[in-house]
């Protein structure tokens, strides 16, 4: 009787695991002063769903313009639940980097004028006099130059729409 040869075939599989180190963000960046403020649940899930959380919780000088958890539901029916959709993601980065400037700017420091934004679209600033609030568009300063390590974050009672976007017409629904 032949001898039977089991011959066994092994297959090696080489798995090559590659890591994306995301920057962390910073304790008392602007993120965090968002991420842990009592009005701020909305803007937080906002930034987060446009992936925006390392860019205001990085190293750098930025001011933000920050809505209100009431600002928000001032905006359309079913606007805010169509900018959070993932289709959307683009659109919500944009209208969130229009609430952005570059540098940390001190409410006192405002003029008259316009800033340009992280979105590359100007807002209005509109400084009426010491006994009046701050304007930014037709936005008011509620609660000016909260201090963060990476900026200043100044608190305001409606979102910033850029011009440019018709009243939300170029949205995903």
């Amino acid at each position: 009787m032949a001898a039977e040869k089991a011959t066994a075939t092994t297959t090696e599989k080489t798995t090559t695991t590659t890591t994306v180190e995301k920057e962390a963000v910073l304790p008392g960046s602007i993120f965090t002063v968002v991420r842990d403020g009592a009005n701020f649940s909305i803007l937080t899930k906002a930034v987060q769903a446009a992936g925006l959380e390392t860019t205001l919780g990085s190293k750098g000088n930025y001011t933000l313009f920050a809505p209100t958890d009431e600002a928000f539901t001032k905006l359309p029916d079913g606007v805010l639940a169509t900018l959070l959709l993932p289709e959307n993601k683009e659109k919500l980065r944009e209208l969130l980097l229009y609430h952005v400037v570059a540098g940390a700017i001190p409410s006192a420091t405002f003029v008259d004028g316009e800033l340009k934004t992280s979105s590359a679209e100007s807002v209005k600033v509109d400084v009426d006099g010491t006994n009046e609030p701050i304007e930014i568009n037709d936005a008011k300063i509620v609660n000016a130059d909260q201090t963060a390590t990476n900026g200043i974050v100044h608190v305001v009672d409606k979102v910033l729409v850029p011009k440019s976007w018709d009243d939300f017409k170029a949205l995903k629904k």
